[in-house]
């Protein structure tokens, strides 16, 4: 099953504060992008995403880190999808290791591939696979650290993050590890190893600090 078929589109409603997490930004701003058609949603009355709509969200926010302007992010957005649909992310193609060039002409954005236009004009390369598997190892905290052990798939825990072979929220890990006995619960209870527990831990650490910076 590939990010683009209508059922995986439809699983994973999360609320902002949910998709915040896997985004790497606060639950207002993606409220924000929303309204602003930057990212799509399930609804913007109270705001509902998909875990598809959770993709294009961290898309967004890997362009205004490359220093694109909120202005640019939606442009780029619009002609992505006038090329490949709402979830361009999810149905852009991805050869050439799922990278993109874009080039600016003028007012006009330019999207192709990237043995098609003179590396010498090359402004931005834009890899969709480096955002997509940070949305299955985690979201946006694991888009420049590999985590193994943490798996987002639309079909377990509704695309809640969770420790991979165990199915496990990190949350729950996060939290029953907090006690005095968790780990002793989580190692004999659960099966967990102590490399998964750091795992989930280690990752909940880092959602919580992107949020609070």
């Amino acid at each position: 099953m590939t990010l683009v078929d209508d059922k995986v589109r439809a699983i994973g409603h999360y609320t902002a504060e949910e998709a915040s997490r896997l985004v790497g930004v606060t639950p207002r701003r993606i409220t924000r992008w929303s309204r602003y058609g930057i990212v799509p949603s399930i609804s913007q009355h109270p705001s509902v995403f998909s875990y598809a709509d959770v993709g294009e969200a961290i898309l967004a926010n890997y362009l205004l880190n490359l220093g694109w302007k909120t202005a640019h992010v939606r442009g780029l957005v619009e002609r992505l999808r006038e090329r490949w649909g709402q979830w361009p992310l999810a149905a852009a193609p991805l050869e050439h290791e799922g990278k993109l060039v874009v080039l600016k002409e003028g007012d006009d954005l330019v999207i192709d591939a990237i043995d098609k236009v003179d590396h010498a004009l090359l402004q931005e390369t834009l890899n969709l696979e480096t955002v997509r598997r940070a949305l299955r190892r985690g979201g946006w905290v694991s888009l420049k650290e590999e985590r193994e052990h943490i798996v987002v798939d639309p079909e377990v825990h509704s695309g809640q993050p969770v420790v991979s072979r165990h199915r496990i929220p990190t949350t729950m890990v996060f939290e029953i590890a907090d006690d005095a006995d968790g780990r002793e619960v989580l190692r004999e209870d659960y099966g967990l190893t102590d490399e998964e527990i750091n795992a989930a831990i280690e990752y909940e650490e880092a959602v919580a600090a992107v949020l609070a910076a």
